[in-house]
């Protein structure tokens, strides 16, 4: 809607190109001379399924972000990142495979030319703004926070298409003053308005606005426009009536495929975890008290399961407050917590049914009292299953830990709100891959 989704194709179809031009340009380089196109086809045949797995790990390495481009002093970085993790899964193929070619010094070249392709390319798309000029003007109807949030972001973003000339804000504006806005805004050229829908005193006009709708000027709704540019509901002004229609939208064949898909998954990640976890649990038991452990977290519809975990630290405080001050990692449980091995006894929690991979996290019995109590929409996250990852992980990094934190909690459950009106098979692939490069940097929350 608002972002150019031809940037996006250009980027993609520009990464493409420049990984066959870095290939070509290795083998010229290799050979000192022009290769024909048979023997560029021959090496091209095996490298193209590098090329894809390229644009993975650009993706999972956040190169194609719509909100803002990666800053210049951590492009080069994230790309020769990229690139190195490719070309290192490719040399392990490219030495098993009987493959007539001479990878060796092409792959060396290869990572070189591609790594510096890409970010000169990067860079100059970098430098591409939208004028100003170009962006469709519109105004913005609606009061609070959230509303100067996304005004602020609109203007201040040269990726976006469109630019508030005007923020009309709602409080103790008098009767017939939104219309009044509108069509002033008309008056200047405006055919694109963005209106809070859930505001008071846009609800008393409403029936007022309808012959503006089917004329000239289009309508988006703050709600919309808020989620397509920071990924997460606006709660303040958030549309209950819509949040509970977008739920309740039958997904049977999404839901069975998904639950499907975490039972295969965790009886095959289980096979692979059953070592780690073996030896660990050893490891701890040899260091003194309970290798595992069994934490009340709330699930799908408010009720209470036993998360399963491996100690971290030197006993379990089941997240009591003044059993928490005398509770510390160890150092044994810092390597397991970094690894993600503590985690890996949750699998169960998974086959059984008490958690999905992908979905909000489970929280605290006691914490999700004081949560529903001091935020209202709070509840509506246990409408699914609860996850070992989610929205709110891969985007909140200073999410809450601890005691009870209604401020950051908030946030956190705007992203997951997100994923409960948005959920889908492509999502739980964005978030699963997002998932990966937290788990490979050993960051995340």
């Amino acid at each position: 809607m608002v972002f150019s989704r031809r940037e996006t194709a250009i980027l993609l179809i520009g990464d493409f190109l420049i990984l066959a031009f870095s290939l070509w340009t290795a083998i010229v380089l290799r050979n000192l001379t022009v290769p024909s196109w048979g023997y560029f086809q021959t090496n091209f045949i095996p490298f193209a399924p590098m090329f894809l797995l390229s644009l993975t790990v650009f993706y999972i390495a956040g190169l194609y972000e719509k909100q803002t481009r990666p800053i210049r002093r951590v492009m080069g970085v994230r790309i020769l990142g990229a690139q190195a993790a490719t070309v290192s899964v490719a040399a392990i193929l490219f030495f098993v495979l009987p493959l007539s070619i001479a990878p060796k010094t092409i792959l060396l070249l290869y990572l070189i030319v591609s790594v510096v392709s890409e970010s000169l390319w990067r860079f100059y798309r970098m430098r591409r703004e939208i004028k100003l000029s170009q962006r469709e003007p519109a105004l913005l109807i609606g009061s609070g926070t959230a509303a100067r949030e996304l005004y602020d972001e609109v203007n201040n973003n040269d990726q976006l298409l469109i630019h508030f000339g005007a923020h009309q804000e709602t409080t103790n504006l008098a009767e017939g003053g939104v219309r009044a806005a509108i069509t002033a805004a008309a008056g200047t050229g405006v055919r694109l308005v963005v209106i809070d829908l859930s505001d008071q005193i846009v609800a008393r006009e409403l029936s007022q606005l309808y012959e503006l709708m089917v004329s000239d000027v289009k309508v988006i709704t703050f709600a919309s426009l808020y989620e397509e540019i920071f990924d997460r509901v606006p709660l303040e002004h958030l549309d209950a009536g819509q949040l509970l229609e977008s739920l309740s939208r039958r997904r049977t064949v999404y839901d069975a495929a998904k639950r499907l898909c975490d039972i295969l998954l965790a009886l095959a990640l289980l096979i692979i975890a059953v070592p780690f976890v073996a030896l660990a649990a050893l490891a701890l038991a040899l260091t003194g008290g309970t290798p595992f452990i069994a934490n009340e977290r709330i699930g799908r519809g408010g009720r209470v399961f036993r998360i399963l975990k491996l100690r971290s630290m030197l006993f379990n405080d089941q997240g009591h407050p003044e059993l928490q001050k005398r509770n510390r990692v160890t150092a044994l449980g810092r390597l397991l917590r970094k690894t993600r091995i503590d985690e890996l006894p949750q699998l169960w929690n998974i086959l059984v049914g008490d958690l999905s991979f992908i979905g909000p996290r489970p929280e605290l019995p006691g914490l999700v009292k004081v949560y529903e109590r001091e935020i209202p929409q709070y509840h509506m996250r246990h409408l699914i299953a609860p996850g070992l990852s989610g929205w709110a992980q891969i985007h909140d990094y200073d999410a809450p830990r601890g005691s009870a934190d209604v401020a950051r909690t908030r946030r956190k459950l705007s992203f997951d709100l997100y994923y409960l009106r948005h959920r889908s098979p492509g999502l739980d692939l964005a978030i699963t891959l997002k998932t990966l490069r937290a788990l490979v940097s050993f960051s995340g929350t």
